[in-house]
């Protein structure tokens, strides 16, 4: 793995292997036609907001980690253990303590063709809803051969898609990013969130 930082993004070139982003590729259509996703389709069990963005032009399926069947346990779990290598690198970068829970519920995969994408500039813990978003976890597994760049407003940064790296960074306001659309060919993505769990200091009961 080729590790560099920029601003408080963690870039990780060759970070999972060719054949595990090929597979999530390849099992892109079983896994919408099978609905073993959340189904996109209605309300669903994680209170997760499904309705279309603006500015938003993508396919996006939410896959939940710990018990899907679309993208099978074995995959979902080796993504995992190299996406965990790559946040204890960037932890261990910038020394960052949190003295509590991190969880990770659900996740994004992104399909995106020619022209399309999410052109508007966010951030990932701008809604009240995720304000426990803390860090924001991104890996290609399609990279397009032109276009198709993820761009930071702040930091004047514009990273190349490639399939295996993983990019890592803060979910706050000082992070604004969008995605530009691919110019030829078609990008594929994963993303997710590391977040805190609430604790309340208030007695049982009360």
């Amino acid at each position: 793995m080729k590790e560099e930082y920029n601003q408080h993004i963690g870039i990780y070139d060759e970070s999972v292997p060719l054949e595990l982003c090929n597979g999530f590729v390849e099992n892109w259509e079983e896994a919408k036609n099978n609905q073993t996703i959340v189904d996109l389709s209605k309300e669903n069990d994680f209170q997760v907001d499904i309705s279309p963005g603006l500015q938003r032009k993508d396919e996006s399926a939410f896959v939940a980690p710990l018990f899907s069947t679309i993208f099978p346990r074995p995959p979902v779990k080796a993504y995992f253990e190299y996406l965990g290598e790559c946040f204890q690198r960037y932890v261990n970068k910038y020394g960052i303590i949190f003295d509590g829970v991190l969880y990770n519920e659900v996740f994004k995969i992104h399909k995106v063709r020619k022209s399309e994408g999410y052109h508007a500039w966010h951030y990932e813990n701008g809604e009240p809803e995720y304000l426990n978003r803390l860090i924001v976890y991104m890996t290609y597994l399609e990279a397009p051969e032109e276009g198709g760049e993820t761009e930071f407003l702040e930091q004047k940064l514009r990273i190349k898609p490639k399939v295996g790296k993983t990019l890592i960074w803060p979910a706050g306001y000082t992070h604004m990013h969008r995605g530009m659309p691919p110019l030829s060919g078609e990008k594929m993505y994963i993303d997710g969130w590391f977040s805190g769990q609430r604790i309340s200091n208030r007695p049982p009961g009360k």
